[in-house]
């Protein structure tokens, strides 16, 4: 029963601390927020919030926009001191004529920590979008997959079309800093029929093998109709793991590591027991 106990001691532990590791990794120390305003001309203001929530300051923080069909990039922040806050004012966003919804996202690089240029350059992407006389909703939706393979990785990607119209739509494809999808390094077009539901791979490639762990991607949708402008979003993850990773194998460990208590368990209950029994008679 002593090696029972301390085996049931040994999973809980490997549990509790690789559930722990994963729940540190998705907190990322900058916090992004964007506010937008669009007045009767189409003119558009955007703001853009900076927070330092970590432990140690952050350098050379450098904002990118990813507008409609344009770029943006703001002057840098030399140092973000933990708990400091900056908010910065953006005026590069093309005027917009079609009422509907539009998307915005920001890509901003930093480095972490006081060594300044020994730390390894971090980038977050954050996604918004704001609308121009009237929040119309988009029909088409899906989701994204991520494959796993020991040298690259897959997204599968499923659109569908809710309404009973084509859609001439025009996606954009946002990854972290060192992936490459080659189909979606622009925009690229599809037509879906009314109800239609359409799935497809894309192929992620990885710049260095040092790329490990989860990454957040975004597929943003655009399309025109009846002289509006339609946006949506879908999010997903792209996982860059060893086929060999504790962080994402953890449940499947402790599940065989209980088989083999209960077992052994049984093992001990059914022969040992009646076998020490007849001994001693």
């Amino acid at each position: 029963m002593k090696i029972l106990w301390q085996s049931t001691g040994f999973f809980l532990l490997c549990a509790s601390l690789l559930a722990a590791g994963r729940g540190e990794a998705a907190q990322a120390p900058l916090q992004v927020i964007t506010e937008s305003r669009v007045d009767p001309d189409g003119r558009v203001q955007v703001w853009l919030t900076l927070k330092n929530r970590g432990s140690e300051p952050l350098l050379k923080v450098q904002p990118l926009f990813h507008f409609h069909h344009s770029r943006s990039p703001m002057s840098p922040i030399q140092r973000l001191e933990p708990g400091q806050e900056i908010t910065l004012e953006n005026t590069g966003h093309p005027p917009v004529r079609r009422a509907g919804r539009y998307p915005l996202a920001v890509r901003v690089s930093y480095r972490e920590g006081a060594a300044g240029a020994s730390s390894r350059r971090q980038s977050l992407l954050h996604t918004d979008s704001f609308f121009y006389r009237e929040p119309v909703r988009s029909e088409i939706d899906g989701r994204i997959e991520s494959v796993i393979s020991s040298e690259s990785s897959v997204l599968k990607v499923q659109l569908r079309n809710h309404s009973r119209a084509f859609k001439n739509v025009r996606l954009m494809l946002h990854l972290p800093p060192g992936l490459e999808a080659g189909s979606f390094r622009t925009m690229r077009g599809f037509t879906l029929r009314g109800g239609e539901e359409r799935t497809f791979e894309v192929p992620v490639r990885h710049e260095s093998a040092s790329l490990k762990g989860e990454f957040p991607v975004f597929l943003t949708i655009e399309y025109g109709e009846m002289l509006k402008h339609y946006t949506g979003e879908i999010r997903g993850t792209l996982r860059l793991d060893p086929l060999w990773n504790f962080q994402r194998l953890w449940p499947h460990l402790v599940g065989m590591g209980v088989l083999v208590l209960v077992l052994s368990w049984i093992y001990f209950r059914k022969w040992k027991s009646p076998r020490g029994s007849r001994g001693t008679g």
